[in-house]
């Protein structure tokens, strides 16, 4: 027999009250009466949070590819695999009270705060240090993402690595369940979900970008944002926080302080163009083609100048949000060593363009050592490959190798590693 509620139940009582699971006397704007004999602060939800829970109530109507491409975004890597979401153990709702942070988490904060925000989206910069991390207060997806970001630049340039880096994927891990729990618990976003999901994905981006195995993750995250960017153009909506601007715009903003003359020495160019037209018989699917044209006319551009190398490259990111789910699974696939050749060219790509990104970041001025992360992602690509393949790579390595080695030696991020030092460094296990 159905046991009869003592009371109606009500969506509109104060947070404190709701985590306890107690009947709230609502009697807004005054504090409800158990948060007054519990001497605690009464905070009620805001319109936004009520409108999310009563979504939340009626359940979820994804369409299976976008249930796919949410699963994808949220998945966390498990001793090399990915489970989705709907596969972990959620924690609490995505809009709750704030949790208790530590000594380090202020830390993290500040270090965020002051040098690891966030660069994009283009036209955006000054909301991670204004507006996002006061939302953050109330959001744990984007405040666990933001202490990750910190903590994971911060592990990079300190000597704490050790203590730091655990706590940064410590923080990654909430931010994924939390982001999870949030798209699985609606099918219709409010504007201001959607910025913070946006938001969360920016950051976890970044965050990857520091990680010695992120890369897989990083890609993950850029297809990320491009879907969620997606959606909100596809609502005919425009962001309340972000300028979302089209490929032309943001060309047209910052084309103006990119350099006209070539990024890196000639003759690296021309060998790596001629590296990676060897990689072409190997072609079999959409995705590798995709990639391969995107990379080789970025080598191309990059002779000409760093602005058209900055422009070319911003098609291999369009080309991970122009494959179909499927499709990107594969490409990403450890599996798939032409895949493997491509990105240790990306990333070949993106060391030789560190110069470019650079004006938009000065902390890659102040602070070189936040990019080895990237030089640890070609190196293990590389150990990864098959005898067979490693060939065909081998030039990509050792530019590599020879970048990591003159950055830890106190080098900075100018275009100082031509083909002679290259050819003239004995490869070393590192």
């Amino acid at each position: 027999m159905r046991t009869l509620r003592p009371h109606n139940k009500s969506r509109q009582g104060c947070l404190n009250c709701k985590a306890r699971r107690v009947k709230c006397q609502e009697t807004r704007p005054s504090p409800c009466y158990n948060c007054s004999s519990r001497q605690l602060e009464c905070i009620y939800p805001s319109k936004d949070q009520l409108v999310r829970r009563r979504h939340a109530t009626h359940g979820i109507s994804y369409r299976r590819g976008e249930e796919r491409e949410h699963d994808f975004l949220v998945s966390t890597p498990i001793n090399g695999h990915y489970l989705p979401s709907s596969q972990m153990e959620l924690g609490s709702p995505s809009y709750m009270l704030p949790e208790a942070f530590t000594g380090h988490d202020l830390r993290f904060l500040h270090h965020f705060l002051i040098t690891a925000y966030p660069h994009l989206p283009f036209g955006s910069e000054d909301l991670w240090k204004t507006s996002l991390p006061a939302y953050a207060h109330e959001c744990p997806h984007l405040m666990h993402a933001i202490l990750s970001l910190g903590a994971s630049h911060l592990s990079l340039i300190s000597p704490r690595a050790d203590e730091y880096t655990p706590l940064a994927l410590a923080h990654r891990g909430k931010a994924l369940k939390y982001l999870g729990d949030m798209l699985a618990a609606v099918d219709q976003y409010t504007k201001t979900d959607l910025d913070l999901i946006l938001a969360t994905t920016y950051a976890l981006t970044f965050q990857a970008n520091y990680m010695t195995d992120g890369l897989v993750d990083f890609a993950v995250m850029v297809r990320g944002c491009t879907t969620v960017t997606r959606r909100i153009r596809s609502q005919d909506q425009e962001s309340d926080m972000f300028r979302l601007l089209m490929s032309e715009a943001i060309y047209a903003r910052v084309c103006s302080q990119l350099p006209l003359t070539p990024c890196w020495d000639a003759d690296m160019l021309e060998m790596s163009i001629e590296a990676i037209e060897g990689i072409q018989p190997l072609l079999e699917t959409n995705g590798h083609r995709i990639n391969y044209h995107a990379i080789l006319n970025t080598y191309r551009c990059m002779r000409i100048s760093g602005q058209q190398g900055f422009i070319a490259l911003s098609e291999v990111y369009n080309g991970w949000g122009s494959m179909d789910y499927q499709e990107f699974m594969n490409f990403l696939d450890s599996g798939n060593h032409v895949s493997r050749l491509l990105l240790l060219h990306y990333v070949t790509v993106t060391i030789m363009m560190k110069p470019v990104f650079s004006i938009f970041r000065p902390s890659m001025r102040e602070s070189p050592k936040d990019t080895l992360a990237n030089h640890q992602w070609g190196i293990g690509i590389y150990r990864s490959l098959p005898a067979k393949f490693r060939g065909l790579v081998e030039l990509q390595y050792r530019f590599i190798v020879t970048d990591k080695a003159w950055i830890e030696e106190g080098g900075t991020i100018s275009a100082s590693v031509n083909a002679a030092d290259v050819f003239a460094t004995i490869t070393q296990e590192i």
